[in-house]
């Protein structure tokens, strides 16, 4: 497809595709520029449509990063959700479904790995963090504490706090997508995945064996 026929499918396309061009081109921009360093002229380039259309859709940056901000949290429940609706599994299956989701090959890009820690890490649009992705946190923390709290009753002998080690999942997790981000070389996603089985491994042997491959098909 020629330049030519590609900028007249942009500016023919459907609200959502338009929409979705747009943030696709804010999450470039954003992981090559930072939060403050992004201009609404640099994100109606990337996607080749004009500023006009970008406030159009979106009225405003704050509004155009937010939508952004919301499109990273909903995509990685998602994908942790779909595994929680699929039948027959356990909640040590479950448990892991979760936590793996932070991991694939489809949340965990350079890019928006980037744009999630522009967003921990610019003060002035931390606040739009807490705003928009508490409530994505909230249910997540919720559904690891629920499986943890289950499976700490299949493990008697075992001291399991489970908001503590839910705690120290998410914690974890977060400073493995840093290292993942700043040491590539060093922390692979295999690695993260494994230092995460063998916290898991510890709490709940029952269920995660030490040393085993970190994925479901090891879950006892």
């Amino acid at each position: 497809m020629n330049v030519e026929i590609q900028q007249k499918v942009r500016r023919t396309a459907p609200k959502e595709v338009r929409q979705q061009q747009l943030i696709e081109a804010t999450l470039d921009a954003i992981a090559e520029r930072g939060i403050s360093g992004t201009t609404t002229a640099q994100v109606a380039k990337r996607a080749g449509l004009s500023v006009g259309t970008v406030m159009l859709h979106f009225d405003s940056k704050e509004n155009l990063l937010k939508s952004t901000l919301n499109f990273l949290a909903e995509e990685l429940r998602d994908r942790w959700s779909a595994v929680q609706a699929q039948p027959d599994l356990s909640d040590a299956e479950r448990l892991w479904g979760i936590i793996e989701a932070n991991f694939h090959e489809d949340i965990l890009t350079d890019t928006k790995l980037r744009v999630w820690f522009a967003f921990f890490g610019e003060a002035q649009y931390r606040a739009y963090y807490r705003e928009m992705v508490e409530e994505f946190d909230t249910e997540r923390g919720l559904a690891l504490e629920t499986l943890l709290e289950a499976l700490a009753k299949t493990s008697p002998q075992q001291e399991i706090d489970p908001f503590g080690l839910t705690q120290s999942i998410e914690s974890m997790a977060d400073g493995l997508w840093l290292g993942i981000m700043l040491y590539p070389d060093w922390l692979t996603v295999d690695d993260a995945k494994a230092r995460l089985w063998s916290l898991l491994s510890h709490n709940l042997p029952e269920h995660f064996k030490a040393g085993a491959t970190p994925e479901t098909a090891s879950i006892k």
